[in-house]
């Protein structure tokens, strides 16, 4: 989200530890769920044509329309969604619907 505000240009480690409980965590994901929702709201159409620069997890860099960027930024949950079907499937739990109109509208 930082990047779409003018910041973020350096990708923090992928063991980064963002939060010490659920708790914790579940106030900054309502948090950071509100920004992502103003800013979205307030987004004018030439947002659009930027250009975004920044440095991935690698220390890679990398400029990309901001277009591109948006797109992955809500399409990536979809890979994380992936990923916690198959730790779940690997516990041998019953398994919840991780389909997102089944998440959207329970």
């Amino acid at each position: 989200m930082a990047r779409f505000q003018g910041g973020g240009l350096e990708t923090p480690r992928l063991d980064t530890i963002l939060a010490e409980s659920l708790s914790e965590l579940r106030s900054a994901r309502h948090m950071q769920d509100t920004q992502i929702e103003e800013f979205f709201a307030r987004l004018r159409e030439d947002f659009f044509s930027r250009s975004l620069s920044y440095t991935n997890h690698n220390g890679l860099s990398y400029v990309e329309d901001a277009s591109v960027a948006v797109s992955h930024f809500f399409n990536h949950q979809t890979h994380h969604r992936g990923q916690v079907q198959v730790m779940l499937s690997q516990a041998q739990v019953v398994l919840p619907s991780l389909d997102l109109h089944r998440i959207i509208n329970p």
